[in-house]
């Protein structure tokens, strides 16, 4: 790999890994939905994309981890809903990272990629970081998806909020990248 050709990877991870949080989107995936992510792929979130930075027990099949340090933090419009909101920008692009199954739930770790076209280095690059990222999100997953949910995460009006499957409709069909 010519140094050029380095630096440009080197300003992408700079760019995606430092300060990387937690934000984490419980839902009930349909079969079609859960079937389509793989390890490796990019997917493109036409919707903003709320999350919450609140991580405990969850009461539905699937849970989105997302790993960004970049989603911004709505918290201070929630007027009393102490959901912990931040919000990913509308055409987000992911990269699906891992999806581990644990105990009957499955969580699927997302990697926030750049908003800028850097994201498209993903496409062709790994990053030895990620495997250290995916170790982190299963021992996180293990150690809080099975205790008490947070109540304002478990209410309808908040499951209704993220109901949806990220990168996809309804029926599975991804949306273009």
């Amino acid at each position: 790999m010519e140094s050029a050709e380095k630096a440009v990877y080197q300003k992408a991870a700079d760019d995606t890994f430092p300060g990387l949080q937690m934000f984490v989107r419980d839902v009930n995936l349909p079969p079609v939905c859960a079937a389509k992510y793989r390890p490796g792929m990019i997917i493109r979130e036409r919707a903003f994309t709320d999350a919450s930075c609140r991580v405990m027990g969850m009461v539905t099949t699937h849970r989105y981890a997302i790993l960004s340090n970049h989603m911004h933090d709505f918290g201070p419009f929630e007027h009393g809903t102490n959901w912990g909101l931040f919000v990913g920008q509308r055409d987000s692009h992911f990269k699906v990272l891992d999806i581990y199954e644990c105990r009957g739930k499955t969580q699927i770790s997302l990697l926030h990629l750049p908003d800028d076209e850097q994201w498209k280095l993903f496409e062709k690059a790994e990053f030895d970081i990620e495997e250290k990222v995916v170790e982190m999100a299963r021992q996180r997953f293990e150690n809080k998806a099975f205790t008490e949910p947070i109540p304002e995460l478990s209410n309808e009006k908040w499951l209704d909020r993220c109901r949806f499957p990220l990168g996809m409709d309804e029926n599975g069909n991804l949306f273009e990248l």
